[in-house]
């Protein structure tokens, strides 16, 4: 951090080349500290969202899975998703429903993390799924001790955190596997 820098110093003390020294050499600790995991969340559970959906979608298949916790900013967060083909008042196309800690997510849809992957960035044609004309749901749910809403009402997740970004496409390639198996 320099010759002038004191373990004892205040922050007010340091000038601006110390302090963006200094963070910089905190995120590069990053595989000193563990991350915090998932066991302080209430995630729904695999077989409960199966469950919800088979009761008020009928679908003809269906394929859930979770991605393993990961954490963002020190907090924890689990992602759950299921995809499925078909059902009543289905219609063709991606539909996507969004969950944020149990709670159902209605407005904004279009800018939420789990329509952005969706339509974005899972290859649906690799796996026998034809995104224009087969009925797909598409089901995410991400439960955290901080969910990172954007704007103001909550009304949905932003796609500019990674490591969500990443879990939420992991989670939706999981069930994506399951139903190209069938």
């Amino acid at each position: 951090l320099g010759s002038s820098f004191d373990a004892d110093m205040g922050p007010d003390e340091m000038d601006d080349k110390q302090i963006t020294r200094l963070v910089q050499m905190l995120r590069s600790t990053d595989n000193l500290f563990k991350s915090p995991d998932g066991g302080c969340l209430s995630p729904l559970g695999e077989y409960n969202l199966n469950l919800g959906i088979q009761k008020v979608v009928e679908p003809e298949i269906i394929a859930t899975a979770r991605d393993k916790p990961g954490a963002y900013d020190g907090h924890p967060f689990i992602v759950e998703a299921a995809v499925s083909l078909g059902g009543k008042d289905a219609k063709e196309g991606i539909t996507v429903v969004r969950f944020a800690n149990r709670i159902p997510l209605l407005f904004e849809g279009g800018a939420d993390v789990a329509t952005r992957v969706a339509n974005s960035k899972i290859k649906w044609s690799s796996y026998k799924i034809d995104h224009k004309r087969d009925k797909i749901g598409v089901f995410v749910s991400i439960v955290s001790t901080k969910v990172p809403f954007k704007g103001t009402g909550k009304e949905y997740i932003g796609d500019d955190i990674t490591e969500i970004q990443q879990s939420v496409k992991r989670a939706l390639q999981g069930c994506c596997q399951q139903l190209r198996a069938h």
